[in-house]
C-alpha cells in the first residue's frame, strides 16, 4: 500500500465530515414534514371523529 498524504487524508475527514452533516441534516428535514404531515392528519381525523359525535 503507497503513502497517503497528510492532504488526502484531511480532505478525506472533511468530505466525510460535510457529507455527514449533510445526510443528517436532510433526515431531520423529512423527519420534520413527516412530523408535520402526521400532526395535520390527526387533527383532520379528531375534527371529523367530533363532527360524527356532535351529529349523533
Amino acid at each position: 500500500m503507497g503513502e497517503l498524504s497528510e492532504r488526502s487524508v484531511c480532505l478525506a475527514v472533511v468530505l466525510a465530515f460535510a457529507s455527514g452533516v449533510l445526510v443528517g441534516w436532510q433526515a431531520n428535514r423529512q423527519r420534520r414534514r413527516f412530523l408535520d404531515w402526521r400532526r395535520k392528519r390527526l387533527h383532520a381525523k379528531l375534527i371529523e371523529t367530533q363532527k360524527k359525535l356532535d351529529l349523533s
